[in-house]
């Protein structure tokens, strides 16, 4: 029925995640046993004179994505977080785009388009580690700046940048480029 409100909970297959792998962004469904998201909201508190309470502020964010996956070397997005740890990668070769699409949030008039959010990461690979004779990988995707919003195409797997929008995070306003140079 339109219009009812309901109290059912987000199923966690409807907001998919893409790791971009050389020039392609891969799926990161099949192996992953969980990828989270964690914003990291940092904050300063203050308690004034006139005040019994403090006061509290978001000053900033260090999001970052916690992952568990068994190593299924046949999936492209598992694959390459692997060669990140055993060879040891770091600096611009340990980084990728992640991309996170909320499929509860369809794009009007275009198909198999979602809202979406990229976010450049740095992949630390934690551990290799043996589950009951199964061996898994597990780390930490870390945000680096702030993430861009947009919407991504499920099936060409493209990621589109909101045109002439950033998101400013710690207000949640959108502010034109034009008015970010000034």
């Amino acid at each position: 029925m339109p219009g009812t409100v309901t109290n059912a909970v987000k199923p966690r297959y409807r907001e998919a995640s893409y790791l971009k792998v050389g020039e392609a962004f891969e799926l990161m469904g099949t192996g992953f046993q969980e990828l989270n998201e964690d914003p990291g909201a940092q904050t300063t508190t203050k308690r004034y004179i006139s005040d019994r309470s403090s006061t509290s502020s978001i000053t900033s964010y260090e999001g970052e994505h916690p992952f568990t996956a068994d190593q299924i070397v046949s999936q492209a997005a598992i694959k390459d977080l692997i060669d990140i740890g055993k060879q040891r990668k770091t600096g611009a070769d340990a980084e990728r785009e992640l991309v996170r699409v909320d499929l509860d949030d369809a794009v009007a008039s275009k198909d198999n388009t979602f809202k979406a959010r990229k976010f450049n990461v740095a992949a630390e690979i934690s551990s290799f580690s043996d589950n009951d004779g199964e061996w898994q990988v597990e780390g930490t995707l870390r945000d680096k700046g702030d993430p861009v919003l947009g919407e991504f195409n499920t099936q060409t797997k493209t990621f589109t940048a909101d045109s002439g929008l950033k998101a400013n995070i710690q207000t949640k306003t959108f502010t034109a480029d034009s008015e970010l140079e000034a």
